[in-house]
């Protein structure tokens, strides 16, 4: 027997939770709380196997709506068997439901970039998705996808898309840095053939909106300069110690909707000694001007809330159902005030925890 919303303990998303209509015009609104999926690369992965497709489920059934997925998470088959089994139970349908994938980085050559948005739709067991952004504005050499994955849903363990080992023969911890350029990076790949291909998705339906990472601004204007469609997202990571300012600028004068990664500080990539936006000071007093805790519950709110004052969607990651329920009062907690914004201002330092020289061998925020 088909069981209905009614039946079973989903809660609809939060009447006040903020949304945020695309620049596309898309009948839906995305979303300006959503949550994570990164739990780790092939090499650092440290949630057990099915971990996240129960986080999935979890996460709907609390009233969220949007999930920020991608390729390279190498997750997307357990989130695919997540919203296949709360479609199918009556708890939601599929317009419900936001889900966004990323193009990774080896398949940025055009004639790629289809069969990788292909194999995205076939672990989410979708016949498309609601935004589809470039992961990163950086075309590595092609990794040519394991023949069974090609048939079924599922990454196999010996596909490696992070540093392309199997394609050049040498692992990120062993490159030569005096030489340029290390054997991952594919040269002869420009962001406007990425996005002329994206754009060609967009027109065959397959996905409803495209959008960019990483991008600054000075990138993010030559690919507008090059493109009569524009971005109608722009992921980049944002947080009271990286607030981009000036990106976030720029997306407002273009119509692009700014959608922040890591709001908290990123906790995957962060140092045991690099300093912790949730213990700040002036959050835990401004959360606590406002009736919250000192402790990181409280400081998460009000960055959520400082996310969402400011136009910017974004989508903390979290394993913990009390958290999820936390982000998912965003917008009910509380009104940020001038003075609170004003000092919230003064902490920017202009501070990445995601430092990708470290791996992809270029000075990204340079």
């Amino acid at each position: 027997m088909r069981r209905t919303l009614q039946t079973l303990a989903v809660k609809p998303q939060p009447a006040f939770l903020p949304t945020a209509k695309l620049n596309t015009g898309y009948q839906k609104e995305m979303p300006m709380i959503g949550i994570g999926t990164f739990t780790g690369t092939r090499i650092t992965q440290k949630a057990a196997p099915g971990a996240m497709k129960e986080n999935v489920k979890k996460w709907v059934r609390l009233g969220g709506r949007m999930l920020d997925c991608a390729q390279n998470y190498l997750n997307e088959a357990e989130i695919g068997e997540a919203v296949k089994e709360l479609i199918e139970n009556g708890e939601v349908t599929r317009d419900d439901l936001w889900i966004t994938s990323k193009l990774n980085n080896p398949y940025h050559r055009k004639e790629n970039v289809k069969q990788a948005l292909e194999k995205t739709l076939l672990d989410l067991q979708l016949d498309y998705v609601d935004l589809y952004l470039m992961h990163w504005p950086t075309a590595f050499v092609h990794v040519p996808f394991e023949k069974e994955d090609l048939e079924k849903p599922g990454l196999s363990l010996e596909y490696e898309p992070d540093m392309c080992s199997k394609v050049t023969g040498v692992k990120w911890p062993d490159l030569d840095k005096s030489v340029w350029p290390p054997p991952h990076l594919d040269m002869g790949v420009t962001i406007h053939e990425t996005w002329g291909a994206m754009v060609d998705l967009y027109k065959q339906d397959l996905v409803k909106n495209i959008g960019v990472c990483n991008t600054q601004v000075q990138l993010l204007h030559e690919l507008l300069c090059g493109t009569d469609v524009k971005p109608a997202v722009v992921q980049h990571e944002s947080h009271p110690y990286c607030q981009q300012w000036g990106l976030l600028k720029y997306c407002q004068m273009n119509n692009i909707q700014f959608q922040a990664y890591s709001p908290l500080g990123y906790g995957e990539f962060v140092g045991a000694d690099e300093i912790k936006v949730l213990e700040h000071p002036v959050l835990q007093d401004i959360a606590e001007r406002h009736g919250l805790p000192r402790h990181p519950g409280g400081v998460a709110a009000v960055c959520l809330q400082w996310c969402t004052q400011r136009g910017v969607a974004t989508m903390p990651m979290t394993l913990k159902e009390n958290e999820m329920e936390g982000n998912l009062k965003t917008g009910s907690l509380l009104t940020l005030t001038d003075e609170d914004m004003a000092e919230i201002r003064k902490l920017d330092k202009s501070y990445h925890y995601l430092r990708p020289e470290q791996w992809y061998g270029l000075p990204y925020w340079d």
